[in-house]
């Protein structure tokens, strides 16, 4: 029996009802606060008024709960004119380009420069001839996305209206995740130089045909592959599809930084070294449409504009989770501004992070997690961005914050593989260390006031402090108030004082077994008088042999912060 083609409806305009509580993920209710974001930008330019008074049907109505959408297919092209917009512009490669079948691929221009040596920073000279080297250059054109409002110097304070810090980061993670495969960059690349609408077309069509399903590519929903393990396909509601064109308009792209410890050579000393490592997106779950927008265009407006690197310093990060916490506490900070509210509930149920890579011709998930408001969370991570100095303390801090872990935990592990210098002779680490232990015993004293027995962390700190002191006085007779008017008495004092806290500890740190380390902190730390009362004594006496390992990472750091 022979088939019968289906007629697409014929209609004028549509309209698509969206409400946020029955849309199925964060980046399709990311979506649609993109295209509500859109909207608001396009009303303000005089071309999509002309359009508009000549036809396009576009209009969204927003309300806390979602929007609805009247759109006709002139109104979908001027969407997305506006999206996928882009320009032509020519960049070097030091390769000619070749297609699929290894043919050579002509460039635009052939430019011949000199090489620069890296350590000079001159131009290289041939040994032999004694002529400057020389290396060639081919010249393409590539498409580079405008990014509609967010090249705004309104919204990027660092741009021209074109080029900026932020814009260029958006620009990077739509080329190099998103739109990593050149076949896919076709939106861009084809209103470049002239109009295009097939793919407004294409969404028009699958929009009139109610219910209709189709496919779910990576290059819309971040993450998704086209078959699962069990070979089962990913698909989607075109329009809930068709919100997935907008959601990175709503999201905000953080980078997360490693920073590598090597061992210099010739400076015979440990250097670190930043690492940038993929992209950490933080796509917020959205709980009322019209709160977050304008939340969210504020906050665009308040990201700063000094440099980390290449990178706006606003945007690196210690831990790629660290994206949510930053895009929920300048929410919490807009949200306390405006109304006087402090809770982000109201505006998000959450925030999705993704960690992701571009490596060699594929992109990869680096991670995934979700992270729900919780204000004291958010006002606990405040207070560690803006007290700890030490990326590496303050990395660790974060990770034990949002695991729910004790302040203190990791930090033997990390301690034992970090090279001492920067723990015991790192300014940033040590202060980072004192931070830590006197908020954590304040906060100790403000929750039990009436407590008069000291908390181990206290007795701890004041244990080694003791120690470290009364062994300058006993063994070095050098005392702080006798010193401190006298700058060579007193840069021997810090010295020495390094010196003893460096010695215990190593011994520490050496002391992996329970035994050893218990016999060391009781011979040792124990060795000079310390004034404990006695109940404080049976409490730290206990937990040295019930919780050894949190003695002994307690003293590792009262010890750093000694030195």
């Amino acid at each position: 029996m022979a088939k019968t083609k289906v007629k697409s409806p014929t209609l004028e305009v549509l309209s698509l009802d969206y409400k946020l509580a029955e849309l199925p993920s964060s980046q399709h209710r990311a979506g649609l606060a993109g295209l509500a974001l859109i909207y608001r930008w396009l009303k303000r330019d005089p071309n999509f008024q002309e359009k508009l008074d000549n036809g396009t049907i576009c209009q969204i109505k927003e309300s806390a709960e979602g929007a609805t959408l009247a759109i006709n297919q002139a109104g979908i092209e001027a969407l997305f004119d506006e999206i996928y917009a882009a320009t032509s512009e020519l960049t070097r490669e030091p390769k000619i380009r070749k297609n699929k079948k290894e043919e050579e691929i002509q460039p635009v221009q052939i430019l011949e420069e000199n090489v620069i040596d890296p350590k000079t920073n001159q131009p290289k000279v041939d040994r032999k001839t004694g002529e400057v080297q020389t290396k060639k250059t081919y010249c393409y054109p590539v498409a580079i996305p405008k990014g509609s409002f967010l090249a705004d110097a309104q919204y990027d304070k660092s741009s021209d209206g074109k080029n900026g810090l932020w814009i260029k980061l958006w620009r990077d993670v739509v080329w190099s995740i998103l739109r990593g495969v050149p076949a896919t960059r076709k939106p861009f690349e084809s209103r470049t130089d002239a109009e295009y609408k097939d793919d407004a077309a294409k969404i028009w069509q699958e929009l009139v045909q109610p219910e209709t399903i189709v496919d779910l590519p990576s290059t819309y929903f971040l993450g998704v592959q086209a078959y699962n393990a069990e070979t089962v396909p990913f698909k989607d509601r075109a329009r809930n599809q068709f919100l997935l064109h907008f959601w990175l308009f709503a999201s905000q792209i953080y980078v997360p930084q490693i920073i590598k410890l090597d061992r210099d050579k010739e400076l015979k000393q440990v250097v670190e070294k930043r690492e940038f490592v993929g992209y950490s997106i933080a796509i917020p779950d959205v709980a009322d449409l019209k709160r977050f927008c304008n939340r969210f265009l504020r906050l665009l407006e308040e990201r700063g504009v000094e440099k980390s690197g290449y990178r706006p310093r606003d945007a690196v990060i210690d831990l790629a989770v660290e994206s949510a916490l930053d895009l929920m506490s300048r929410l919490s900070d807009r949200l306390t501004a405006a109304t006087g509210e402090q809770s982000t509930a109201a505006t998000v149920l959450g925030v999705d992070v993704i960690h992701t890579e571009k490596q060699g011709n594929n992109v990869r998930i680096l991670a995934s997690t979700r992270i729900d408001p919780d204000e004291p969370i958010i006002n606990e991570y405040n207070r560690i961005k803006k007290s700890y100095w030490n990326p590496l303390f303050r990395r660790q801090r974060l990770i034990n914050l949002v695991d729910k872990k004790p302040w203190y935990m990791g930090f033997d592990a990390l301690l034992c593989t970090m090279p001492y210098e920067q723990s015991m002779e790192n300014d940033y680490f040590k202060h980072d260390a004192t931070e830590a232990f006197k908020h954590e015993v304040a906060q100790m004293n403000q929750t039990n006031p009436e407590n008069s027995n000291k908390e181990i962390e206290s007795l701890v700190f004041e244990l080694v402090r003791n120690y470290v002191t009364r062994k300058l006085s006993g063994k070095y007779d050098l005392e702080w108030k006798k010193v401190k008017d006298n700058p060579e008495q007193k840069k021997k004092y810090e010295d020495t004082k390094e010196k003893v806290a460096k010695n215990a500890f190593l011994a520490v740190r050496s002391r992996t077994e329970t035994r050893d380390f218990v016999n060391y902190f009781v011979s040792t730390l124990c060795s000079v008088p310390q004034y404990i009362k006695p109940e404080d004594y049976v409490t730290l006496t206990k937990a040295l042999y019930d919780d050894t390992d949190r003695i002994r990472t307690l003293t590792l750091l009262a010890l750093s912060a000694n030195s």
